[in-house]
């Protein structure tokens, strides 16, 4: 696929997707989504690898016939110095909790920079699945719908992706929460179809 054809299919400019590309900019997390279902890709496959497991071995055949295998090397045990992270356009940074790739499942800590008196991101994120959040420290705007929250610490968050939703950091304070998306079975359109058209919200 040509840079100018993904940059019509997600919906922004070919410059900056060929920026991205080399590594000079980076996509909104609206945009993000929208680059995994142009691509036919899992979100996983986007997370920067900032370490290396040599498993020569199934995992299975690794767990049944040793019971000495460090588990960072089994692949079960991430460190939290290494893990894979996404830094995003609009401010956020996603780090994989798990040591690989999950079928089907994304597991992530969200780091939000202090932002005091921030306004709402322009876009709304929808995708298809579910998605479940605990705040771990800060405060969190949530908007799900046409309906909103602010999440401190200990609250957790349980909803359908499809619907247009956003988030943001509006204090002096970082945010930190813990995100698990679980995603739906997809049809060929129908990733595609979830994300499309714009979200208004009345006041």
């Amino acid at each position: 696929m040509s840079v100018r054809e993904l940059s019509r299919r997600i919906g922004v400019s070919a410059s900056h997707v060929s920026q991205v590309e080399r590594g000079l900019a980076s996509f909104s997390v609206r945009a993000l989504y929208n680059v995994v279902s142009a691509l036919g890709i899992s979100m996983d496959s986007l997370f920067e690898e900032v370490f290396s497991t040599d498993l020569t071995v199934p995992l299975d055949e690794v767990i049944a016939t040793s019971e000495y295998t460090p588990l960072d090397e089994a692949g079960i045990v991430l460190r939290g110095t290494s893990r894979p992270t996404i830094n995003l356009r609009s401010g956020p940074r996603w780090e994989r909790l798990t040591a690989k790739a999950e079928v089907g499942a994304e597991f992530i800590e969200v780091i939000y920079k202090p932002a005091p008196d921030a306004e709402p991101p322009v876009d709304f994120i929808r995708h298809v699945g579910r998605e479940y959040g605990i705040i771990i420290s800060g405060s969190l705007n949530v908007q799900v719908g046409f309906g909103e929250a602010e999440l401190q610490p200990g609250d957790s968050i349980a909803f359908d992706s499809s619907i247009p939703h956003r988030f943001w950091n509006s204090k002096a304070s970082q945010v930190v929460a813990v995100w698990f998306i679980l995603d739906s079975a997809r049809g060929p359109d129908s990733a595609a179809d979830a994300i499309s058209g714009d979200f208004h919200h009345s006041s």
